[in-house]
């Protein structure tokens, strides 16, 4: 498979504390949501959790001005995080097609929004918006946001700011003739 994605956007958030806004309460931050069956190949069932909070961009946030500097991330660093998380997002698609039990190529593109934590290489948050083909398939959303999640995220001396990704699910293969 040749995947590639696109960096739609880097935006920054108002300075802020972003806990509240986050799906998971600072209590529960570090308790996973569900855990998820996930196999590669025709290899063991391996379980993951998916331990990552989604976040409202739209929630509001508590102001502190003096908890952050001013350095944005490195734009380069952050797409070659993400586009090195490409053999994760793959094995989701893989798992999900056995769940189908077909190998139909999955149709549409996927937005992940990641709200960069500053002070650490996971972030905050991931939010993903698939195609309208897959939006019951929360197994696969799950487990693309737990792949996106997993990258390592450069740290900054700044606010926290949300990046979005835009890729094929399922690119398809093709044979190479030599």
């Amino acid at each position: 498979m040749f995947r590639t994605a696109r960096l739609l956007s880097l935006s920054l958030l108002s300075l802020a504390l972003v806990l509240p806004a986050c799906g998971k309460s600072a209590n529960d931050a570090n308790k996973p949501q569900r855990s998820l069956k996930v196999r590669v190949g025709k290899g063991d069932a391996k379980s993951v959790t998916a331990n990552v909070a989604d976040f409202d961009p739209n929630g509001d946030f508590n102001l502190d001005l003096d908890a952050y500097g001013s350095e944005r991330p490195d734009e380069y660093a952050v797409q070659q995080a993400f586009f090195g998380q490409f053999e994760a997002l793959d094995a989701c698609v893989w798992t999900e097609k056995e769940r189908r039990s077909s190998e139909d190529q999955l149709p549409g593109d996927a937005v992940m929004a990641v709200m960069l934590n500053p002070k650490q290489a996971r972030p905050l948050g991931v939010n993903a918006t698939m195609p309208e083909a897959l939006t019951k398939a929360s197994k696969l959303t799950d487990c693309l946001r737990e792949a996106t999640a997993a990258a390592p995220y450069p740290t900054y001396d700044g606010p926290p700011v949300v990046v979005e990704f835009e890729f094929e699910v399922d690119p398809g293969s093709y044979e190479v003739v030599e």
